[in-house]
């Protein structure tokens, strides 16, 4: 088996990176090659090349770490031609209630991803997951940085959308959000670990991350900006696992400690994030796996 390849370069004379280059190259173990390259985002990075706004090639890192098969446009189209008579009317009006305040202060993110094609995903999603909920808020958010990174293949952004709903995060889209829950309780675990003095102030403070960590547990801490941010904080999590996300949320906290303890208030804080400090982030997340891996052995 082989790891997909990227196609060329959109802009001639580009220079490839070291992953792209890795990309390109045919992989005798799959196994080994995922390995080398979960390394090499950890180490290096997916960089932006001169005259784009972000890795042109983000969307195959994605597919291939998810093990995501290219989406034929044929097969892609045929389930939109179910939706009008077989998605639930109720379902498709939830959908249409969330998409339009999607990212809605991104001008970035609207310039490449269009309302109609949230849409269209999400309810080729929910006509294609075998649960009972079918679409439930938040999956809009969620979806918002797969789109972005394959604003150029609608197909492929509904391939790896179903991927992370199916293989990676299925109770997130249970009646009760049973994978929410238990997201939000991992929260509350390793910030007690971490940070002890924090979480007895924020309990001191009746804030339970059930109050103010649920937006960033339901859509993998997409819902805080900028999204050009969070994208680098994805490729880590496509690399090493949705897990990461309770990190990312904790490192988040350790970060605005301070202002957070000084604040009679915190909840005006918790309410919304501030920016994400991508690179922080990913030093404490990672720090914070170390930690808990030493006091588990």
């Amino acid at each position: 088996m082989e790891l997909e390849r990227p196609p060329a370069a959109p802009l001639k004379g580009r220079k490839k990176d070291a992953i792209e280059q890795f990309l390109g190259t045919p992989q005798l173990f799959l196994e080994n090659g995922l390995s080398q390259l979960r390394y090499m985002i950890l180490i290096e990075g997916l960089s932006i090349p001169p005259g784009y706004d972000m890795c042109p090639y983000r969307s195959y890192v994605w597919s291939i770490l998810s093990r995501v098969s290219n989406f034929r446009t044929e097969d892609y189209i045929d389930l939109l031609s179910r939706v009008p008579n077989e998605l639930d009317v109720d379902i498709y009006n939830k959908i249409k209630n969330d998409t339009f305040r999607t990212l809605m202060n991104d001008t970035q993110f609207h310039l490449k991803v269009s309302e109609d094609s949230l849409v269209r995903i999400l309810s080729c999603l929910a006509l294609s997951t075998n649960n009972r909920v079918g679409y439930v808020q938040g999956l809009n958010v969620l979806l918002a940085p797969i789109a972005y990174a394959c604003h150029k293949s609608e197909p492929q952004a509904f391939a790896i959308l179903h991927s992370l709903i199916v293989n990676q995060i299925p109770l997130y889209v249970t009646p009760n959000l049973d994978g929410v829950h238990t997201g939000l309780s991992l929260v509350d675990v390793v910030l007690k670990i971490i940070d002890p003095i924090l979480s007895e102030y924020l309990d001191s403070k009746f804030l339970k991350t059930e109050i103010f960590a649920f937006p960033s547990v339901i859509t993998l801490s997409a819902c805080t900006p900028p999204l050009t941010r969070l994208l680098k904080l994805w490729d880590l999590l496509f690399a090493y696992g949705t897990h990461m996300n309770i990190f990312f949320i904790v490192a988040q906290l350790i970060l605005n400690r301070s202002v957070i303890l000084k604040s009679p208030q915190p909840m005006k804080i918790l309410r919304s994030f501030p920016y994400l400090e991508e690179n922080e982030i990913i030093k404490l997340s990672l720090s914070m796996a170390m930690i808990l891996e030493f006091l588990k052995n």
